[in-house]
């Protein structure tokens, strides 16, 4: 249930990369972090500490939460996801 409530919310950030104004270095920053809770999710094994995943969407939060507060809302609920799996 959560892995699958999780694969939802970054299908609506990656729809959100689409449609917001701004940088592209910022977008990238975004598109980087779905890719690596992808990437943790099919190969949990990797040597990367889970708790980064989490400091990672909270740091993104925070900075994309005055001009983005929808992605700052998805974000929010990733990082509340990833925590309930003992991400």
């Amino acid at each position: 249930m959560d892995q699958q409530q999780l694969r939802d919310y970054l299908d609506q950030l990656n729809d959100q990369i689409d449609s917001i104004h701004a940088p592209e270095n910022d977008k990238a920053q975004l598109a980087g972090l779905i890719e690596e809770i992808e990437r943790q999710l099919s190969l949990p094994e990797l040597d990367n500490p889970p708790h980064t995943l989490v400091e990672q969407v909270e740091s993104m939060m925070s900075s994309f939460e005055r001009d983005h507060p929808t992605v700052s809302g998805i974000l929010n609920n990733i990082m509340v996801t990833l925590t309930s799996m003992g991400v």
